[in-house]
């Protein structure tokens, strides 16, 4: 651009304004100075030849805080800028280029010293050559003038005047030129010369009306109607969604002219049918990626997107439709086919009458039947690239007579249903949109609420969560909330959890949330709707089939039938294991149904046969699991009855871990329901698989059992399920509450004569007081739990009791007594077919060989312990074995192998939260690593391993930790 000044050779100066600022003497360009001078030479140049004042100076300088130099300042600057300027002259010299008057200064530069003064003569000129009737000369001037701009913004380097009232003016002065230059050129004819420079502002400035008209107009006069179509509804929507404004009138008038011509012409108007997307879209990439991925695909064909009432289908299929119009240059078809109202649904008939008039056909040329108005319909898509939105379909039957004949067109298709029969038959690529994602479903609330969610961010987490998550229940949630602007968020939360969402959130019309799942409710059958109705009652977070039938009174055949066909009406979500459920406003419209069809009788009858498949399959899972575990029931006066299947442990296995998270909620609810008997049976029948890494969860099952114990007066019970508390204290490190619970425990049995809770209480304090150094009372406490338990003839707990004192004895180093003892229990547990004491003896045996030096076969029992607790997946025992074997390893100098098992043991004490277990380990592997040399290593695991005792109060631990410090220095 500089090269512009050459032609005037009279100008030794030249300053540019038009872009970046730049001043030349002759071919070579000079520094303007610091930014400050910069910006005084630059609004001396937007005012070349008029006075600026020392105030508008000192404002563009500082603003309105000036410092007191500032007039020294603006001084120094203008001697430098006169030297700069003009270096012939004195600075002093005020006959120069720039030159002080009264309180300013003024710059005198002639028009080719400046491309300001020059663009402003050649846009004269130019407009004059248009007045005067010669178009040629006028555009050749015009071009003149704008190729003197170096880039759109003037003295785009001197950010401080961005803002400046003149900087703006000579921006409009620009875009003026720019729109006049445009229409001369369309005028006369030109428009191919000019559509790359429109089209390039029309993408850098999509709001700007006055250019996307002219781009419009251009691509029409370039037989580019297609294209002009396409430029004017994306405008339209773009103003719409960033501004909330329909388009200008000099916008509509080149959309007038398109059709006027597309009608003059008689060609068929292009569809455009999609309705305007929803304001603030959110989230779903992955279901855009995978419509993408769906249009791809060649042929493209069908897109099915399916999901619950309210997901958001509708609002998924039309912003990807928006966004890839350009991808369907034949038009955009939206067709809603009433699939939610089966009285109502749109027939394959009237749908293919509606979409032959949407592609041009005259109601006289739609034939008259059905089969006609397929092939027709068929015939009218070959070969046109067409976007068609089925929305809202019933059901496959209804979707497949509107299906073209080839694949240049793709049909995009919503509906609650799954549409199995489209994709098993035509291919269709199916899209199943879930919930929105937590962060998705805040993010579209903070955009929705705008100011008020910075203000409170904790209570719109909760606004998601009680709209479960759902687009539509979020859109009315953030609704109410602005029209209850006198509540803060937190107000409205409390009012939404009072009344219940469903209530709240029951407005909008066709919109609200009772409204659209009623539509999906009235499509099912009644055995489907009673089901629906009946799962409600059901607190857990989801049902399995054997569940199902046993809350619904049918076969688990039936149950998995009506289950799969909630399932496919999107009423319910089946996940990766097979387990059904459904989302909190879901779950609130089905108990809504429930309490209005269903009698006291039967809802109360349903209750009872969830209750007792719960206690039922947990005593036979745990029977199955932990055979021995059996007579601890019966001991303790509990009549455990298993249920009505037959579990091989693996399924057992499988069935507690999956129902897990469930155990607590449904002892709660049974105690609600009336029935605490049910909480304390299915405790009771859980404490073996609770023992083996699941202790958070169990001190809540527990605490919910005690009390439904104390309140029926059941002490034998309540001894019982305290024991197992203290158990897990016991296992969780938490020795002082453990005490304190195993104490009241054993105080109970004794006034109700139960020895066999004796025993146990009395064993379990054993191995407490054992961590805590107390040996000798410890030692006494295991004898008498094993003669209790000989009196009363309970094998399994003697087995128990023998491998918790051989764990005594082999702590304080007699090893021979404590390898009888672990071999004795070995031999009980054997016989009883309990293999978690089997492999607990076998850990503990292999402990005592690697102390006794026999580590080949202290190794092999080890690896047989590790290999029966896995089998039965008990995570705590996992972890001692690796832990006992990862010690053994090391006396065997296999180093690597040793630390490998020792780091997953700790691993798995970790995530248990086993405090014990992982003092232990963490010392082993301090232990490990002085073996290999690694002191420091070693020092910083015994120190954790210290830190955990002191807080545990393990004696045991705490003890081997400090010893091992010590030695290390």
């Amino acid at each position: 651009m500089f090269t512009e000044h050459r032609s005037y050779t009279v100008a030794v100066l030249v300053i540019q304004v038009l872009g970046r600022l730049r001043v030349w003497h002759d071919d070579l360009e000079v520094d303007a100075g610091p930014p400050a001078r910069r910006l005084m030479l630059g609004v001396l140049a937007l005012n070349a030849g008029r006075l600026t004042t020392r105030r508008e100076l000192i404002e563009s300088l500082w603003g309105e805080r000036p410092p007191s130099s500032a007039v020294n300042v603006l001084h120094t600057h203008t001697k430098h800028l006169r030297r700069l300027l003009d270096p012939r002259h004195s600075p002093r010299d005020q006959g120069g280029v720039l030159s002080t008057v009264g309180d300013g200064y003024l710059l005198r530069l002639p028009e080719a010293a400046l491309d300001l003064l020059r663009f402003r003569r050649t846009m004269a000129a130019a407009q004059r050559a248009g007045s005067d009737g010669d178009p040629a000369r006028a555009a050749a001037l015009f071009r003149e003038a704008l190729r003197l701009w170096e880039d759109d913004d003037p003295l785009c380097d001197v950010p401080a005047l961005e803002d400046h009232p003149k900087v703006w003016g000579l921006k409009a002065e620009r875009r003026r030129a720019q729109l006049s230059y445009w229409d001369l050129m369309l005028r006369a004819g030109h428009a191919a010369e000019i559509i790359a420079a429109l089209a390039a502002q029309g993408a850098a400035n999509p709001l700007d009306e006055a250019v996307q008209a002219r781009l419009i107009r251009a691509y029409q006069a370039t037989g580019q109607r297609t294209i002009a179509f396409e430029r004017y509804e994306a405008t339209r929507l773009v103003l719409a969604e960033e501004l909330g404004v329909e388009p200008s009138e000099e916008l509509e008038r080149a959309h007038r002219h398109l059709l006027e011509e597309q009608e003059s012409r008689g060609v068929p108007r292009i569809p455009r049918q999609l309705p305007a997307p929803v304001p603030d879209f959110t989230g779903r990439a992955g279901e855009l990626a995978l419509l993408d991925a769906a249009n791809a695909r060649r042929p493209p064909g069908i897109a099915v997107i399916c999901g619950t009432a309210g997901v958001g289908k509708t609002a998924l299929a039309v912003h990807w439709g928006h966004r890839n119009r350009e991808l369907f240059p034949d038009g955009r078809i939206h067709l809603d086919l009433r699939g939610d109202d089966a009285e109502h649904a749109l027939p394959p008939h009237e749908a293919l009458g509606r979409l032959l008039t949407a592609v041009g056909v005259s109601d006289q040329d739609i034939p008259a039947d059905t089969q006609s108005r397929a092939a027709r319909w068929r015939t009218e898509t070959d070969g046109r690239r067409l976007l068609v939105l089925l929305d809202n379909a019933a059901s496959a039957e209804q979707v497949r007579p509107l299906l073209p004949g080839t694949h240049d067109t793709l049909m995009v298709i919503t509906s609650r249903d799954r549409l199995a029969t489209l994709v098993a038959l035509h291919g269709a690529h199916r899209v199943e949109l879930d919930l929105l994602p937590r962060t998705d479903a805040v993010h579209l609330l903070r955009r929705l609420l705008d100011e008020r969610a910075g203000t409170d961010p904790g209570s719109v987490d909760s606004l998601a969560t009680i709209c479960a998550r759902l687009p539509l229940a979020l859109r009315l949630a953030a609704e109410y909330a602005g029209a209850q602007a006198h509540l803060p968020l937190a107000g409205v939360v409390t009012r939404l959890r009072r009344a219940g969402p469903l209530e709240l959130l029951d407005w909008g019309g066709g919109a609200a949330i009772r409204h659209v799942f009623g539509c999906s409710y009235r499509l099912l059958d009644a055995e489907a709707q009673r089901l629906f109705r009946l799962l409600s009652l059901n607190p857990a977070p989801h049902s399995t089939p054997a569940c199902v039938a046993a809350l619904s009174d049918v076969d688990e055949i039936g149950a998995a039938r009506l289950l799969h066909r909630l399932a496919s009406a999107h009423l319910l979500r089946c996940d990766a294991l097979g387990r059904y459920g459904f989302h909190d406003l879901l779950r609130a419209y089905a108990a809504e149904m429930s309490l209005a069809m269903d009698g006291e009788a039967e809802r109360q009858a349903a209750v009872d046969r969830l209750l007792e498949h719960y206690c039922g399959t947990a005593v036979e899972a745990s029977g199955t699991l932990y055979p021995g575990w059996s007579g601890s029931w019966r001991h303790a006066g509990l009549a455990l009855k298993p249920g009505g299947v037959t579990l091989t442990p693996g399924a057992a296995l499988s069935w507690l871990d999956g129902e897990l998270a469930s155990f607590g909620t449904i002892c709660q609810f049974a105690v609600r329901q009336g029935r605490p008997e049910r909480a304390v049976t299915l405790a009771a029948a859980l404490h073996r698989y609770l023992e083996a890494g699941h202790g958070t969860e169990a001190l809540s099952i527990y605490e919910c059992a005690v009390d439904a114990a104390r309140g029926m007066g059941d002490s034998e019970g309540e001894a019982h399920l305290r024991t197992n508390a203290g158990v897990i204290l016991r296992l969780l490190g938490r020795y002082a509450p453990a005490v304190e619970e195993l104490s009241e425990a054993l105080e109970l049995c004794r006034r109700i004569g139960n020895r066999h809770g004796q025993a146990r209480s009395l064993s379990n304090l054993g191995i407490i007081e054992e961590r805590l150094g107390e040996f000798a009372s410890s030692a006494a406490r295991h004898s008498e739990a094993i003669a209790l338990y000989r009196e009363i003839d309970d094998p399994f707990g003697q087995a128990a009791a023998l491998t918790n004192l051989g764990n005594l004895e082999e702590s304080i180093g007699e090893h021979t007594e404590a390898a009888r003892h672990f071999l004795a229990a070995h031999d009980i547990f054997a016989a009883l077919g309990e293999r978690a004491g089997q492999a607990i003896a076998l850990s503990n045996l292999g402990q005592i060989y690697s102390s006794l030096g026999e580590d080949a076969l202290a190794v092999a029992k080890l690896r047989e312990a590790l290999s029966l607790f896995r089998e039965i997946e008990h995570r705590d025992g996992e972890a001692t074995a690796l832990s006992n074997l990862g010690t053994a390893l090391c006396r065997q100098a296999k180093f690597d192998e040793s630390l490998w098992h020792l780091e997953q043991a700790l691993a798995i004490f970790q995530a248990t939260k086993h405090r014990y277990g992982e003092a232990s380990v963490l010392n082993a592997i301090g232990e490990a690593l002085r073996t290999m040399g690694r002191d420091g290593e070693a020092a910083q695991r015994h120190r954790l391993a210290l830190a955990i005792a002191a807080e545990t109060g393990d004696e045991d631990e705490r003890g081997r930790a400090a010893a091992a410090l010590e030695n290390l220095g």
